[in-house]
């Protein structure tokens, strides 16, 4: 077959070319059997080293605590990231998984122990693995949390403070094995407190908390907490603490009658509240020549002897003193009136008595002890008018003739206008009445009050001679607007009872007061108006002349009467005969005392403010000082006292009318009276920006209708009461000194 030698040497060439590498120069020349035998055999790729995890620290953690535990691994030659991951950790306990870059080999795992455990004590193996691909490495981490002992505070005694007193309390702390500081905040620290807390040095056994309360806070028990957060626990002192402005009180209240040259001892009861401990007393604000030994009440004791003595020299009147009490941080100053007599019913000072300048007015219920400065001293020293009550009738003063329109007016409704800066008229007042003559006569009524006409004033202060034209400008005001005409409307000031009464009532003291007779005729021409206008049957007044009466409008119609005959004004008797008769039919007092207590109108139910517009008509209408309606009437006032706290003026129309009444009959209960009024006036008046010496007519009956000038002209004339009139019942006799 020589075709297929041919075929087969065809494929044979390829074939021998392959096996020798003769065809492919690169190809590699397969060794012969002989050549191999002294070489290495070829070995399998070599097997990864496996990771290598450092044995990592026990590590302790406390409750609500975190904490970085360190790890170290030695790659050995393998690459990548090296994942961490813990397992077998026991509740409360976390472990944030780590990753450890490729280029680094140590890393933190992040640990954090819950702040419910520290309950027991807590051992626990944590299996730490670190991975990169399938190799690993595992080491045990053993975690331990101590059983927590967490400090604590011995208790702390009630803490009694007053407003606008401060304290510091020591808080003591048992650390139980604790050694480290604690920072505490207070917590709970009710409104108008402050409170500072140091912190707790590393082994100290406290701190101080001071507490400081502001005054005007309200009484009442809190409890604050001096407190830090301690292995995820708050650790707490607690501080009861009790505001209270009387912890206890001293019920010195009362009047005390001392002739010159005597002694008395007085027992004082003690109102024991939460203060129980001891307590020392001192007296403060006594009238010259009067001394009171200090004195020591023992712990829960309930009353107190004060040992009072007047020298011999002591001139009579009366003052505000106070007992001024001690009881560790704790303090009072609770008033008492020493009244210095010599129990003559006759007696005035002097400087009124024996004042020739003041003599022609000089009878009871005279007007003219207003007239100096010698006479009006000697009247606030008798009746216990105080130099700071003064400085409010001044201060009021100035406020009234800041508000004077150039015309000579004052306005109810509007009293600001064209005023520069004032912002005296409040939301309030939006609807006051439109009357400008009773806004005159409410005007000038309190410079009057203090003695200033248009042609004399006293000689002190200076500023009242400044007050002059005031007065001269509201009086022409009021003269110009008084009805001339004849018919029943001539001496009219306006057709409201109400202000033509308050203009009657300044004409009349004008007139006395300055003796100016061509103020006599407007004076007389205003009763003889006001007499006429009265209600023929029943005897009474009200708003328009003719109408049948009510008792408000019937006690202003009073006083201008009462103003008229002390200024020696003819005024006939039987218009006030008729006018007894209306007011014995508003008598609605208790079965006994009918006539005690007073009603609006016939029939309807007493008001107290009424009540004291009746009572003082009764004493213009010659009642005695010992009718027995007028002593319970009396009762009745001073049972509605003025408070001895508050911001508000309140009820003024009341206190006006009752103030006069006391007055009139003097005494322990006018002393204690006054006390309260006068204080409260003071502390009620306004003390800053263009309002200053004013009265807010908010919260006052009848501040609605008479705004801010009413108010502050009746509590400006309430304060006058020691010289406004002298009292009705007391005898007048003039001296040579």
């Amino acid at each position: 077959m020589k075709g297929s030698g041919v075929v087969w040497s065809a494929f044979l060439v390829p074939i021998l070319l392959l096996n020798t590498g003769c065809g492919d120069p690169a190809a590699p020349v397969a060794e012969s059997p002989a050549e191999q035998s002294g070489k290495t055999p070829p070995q399998p790729p070599a097997a990864p080293k496996p990771l290598d995890l450092a044995e990592i620290k026990p590590i302790t953690l406390h409750p609500a605590e975190q904490a970085s535990v360190g790890l170290k691994l030695a790659r050995n030659g393998n690459e990548g990231v090296i994942e961490v991951s813990v397992e077998g950790a026991p509740e409360g306990i976390t472990a944030a998984a780590a990753k450890i870059p490729e280029d680094k080999s140590e890393g933190q795992l992040q640990l954090t122990a819950a702040a419910t455990l520290g309950e027991e004590a807590l051992e626990a193996p944590l299996q730490v693995i670190a991975k990169i691909g399938d190799l690993k490495a595992e080491r045990i981490l053993r975690v331990s949390v101590p059983k927590v002992n967490l400090p604590s505070f011995q208790p702390v005694a009630e803490v009694v403070l007053q407003p606008g007193t401060s304290t510091r309390v020591r808080l003591t702390m048992d650390r139980k094995g604790f050694t480290g500081p604690l920072n505490l905040a207070p917590e709970g620290v009710p409104a108008k407190v402050t409170c500072k807390v140091a912190p707790v040095a590393d082994n100290a056994d406290g701190t101080d908390l001071e507490i400081a309360v502001a005054a005007g806070a309200p009484d009442g028990d809190h409890k604050i907490l001096a407190a830090a957060t301690l292995f995820g626990r708050q650790v707490a002192a607690e501080v009861p603490l009790k505001i209270e402005s009387r912890p206890y009180r001293v019920e010195s209240f009362r009047v005390i009658t001392i002739a010159p040259g005597e002694s008395q001892r007085v027992e004082i009861p003690i109102e024991r509240r939460s203060y129980k401990g001891a307590i020392d007393l001192a007296a403060a604000g006594l009238p010259a020549g009067v001394h009171i030994k200090s004195a020591r009440i023992a712990d829960d004791q309930a009353t107190a002897i004060l040992e009072i003595a007047a020298d011999a020299g002591a001139a009579q009147r009366v003052a505000s003193s106070q007992v001024v009490s001690k009881a560790g941080s704790l303090s009072g100053a609770d008033p008492i009136v020493i009244r210095i007599s010599e129990g003559d019913d006759m007696y005035l000072p002097p400087g009124v008595t024996g004042n020739p300048e003041i003599a022609p007015l000089l009878r009871r219920g005279s007007i003219g002890g207003r007239l100096t400065a010698e006479s009006k001293q000697a009247l606030l020293d008798f009746y216990g008018g105080t130099p700071e009550s003064e400085a409010a009738v001044m201060r009021g003063l100035k406020w009234l003739a800041a508000h004077q329109q150039p015309d000579g007016s004052w306005s109810l409704k509007d009293y600001p206008r064209d005023i520069q800066g004032c912002d005296c008229k409040i939301p309030f007042e939006e609807n006051l009445d439109d009357n400008d003559p009773a806004g005159t006569a409410f005007g000038v009524l309190p410079f009057l009050g203090a003695g200033v006409t248009h042609n004399r004033s006293p000689a002190s202060p200076p500023e009242l001679a400044t007050y002059k034209g005031v007065v001269e400008k509201a009086l022409i005001f009021l003269a110009k607007n008084q009805t001339r005409s004849k018919d029943k409307k001539d001496g009219r000031f306006h057709d409201n009872m109400y202000a033509h009464a308050l203009g009657t009532i300044a004409f009349c003291e004008a007139f006395g007061l300055s003796g100016d007779k061509r103020l006599q005729i407007n004076a007389q021409l205003a009763i003889k108006y006001l007499l006429a206008a009265q209600h023929d049957q029943g005897g009474g007044w009200r708003y328009r002349s003719g109408q049948e009466g009510d008792m408000s409008v019937t006690g202003w119609v009073f006083l201008a009467i009462r103003s008229a005959q002390l200024a020696g004004l003819m005024v006939d008797r039987p218009p006030l005969v008729r006018a007894e008769r209306f007011v014995n039919s508003c008598g609605v007092g208790p079965e006994g005392a009918k006539m005690s207590r007073y009603a609006y109108l016939p029939g309807q139910e007493p008001k107290l403010s009424l009540s004291a517009a009746g009572l003082l008509t009764r004493e213009y209408l010659g009642w005695r000082e010992d009718e027995p309606d007028l002593v319970a009437g009396a009762s009745y006032l001073m049972e509605n006292m003025p408070p001895e706290k508050g911001g508000s003026l309140g009820a003024i129309y009341y206190y006006y009318y009752a103030t006069q009444v006391l007055h009139h009959m003097e005494g322990p209960n006018f002393d204690l009276w006054n006390h309260r009024m006068r204080e409260h006036l003071i502390r009620t008046q306004e003390k800053s920006g263009h309002k200053t010496g004013s009265w807010s007519p908010q919260g006052t009956d009848q501040g609605h209708r008479g705004g801010r000038l009413y108010s502050t002209s009746m509590a400006l004339m309430t304060l006058q009461v020691y010289y406004r009139h002298l009292p009705m019942y007391r005898p007048v006799r003039r001296t040579s000194d």
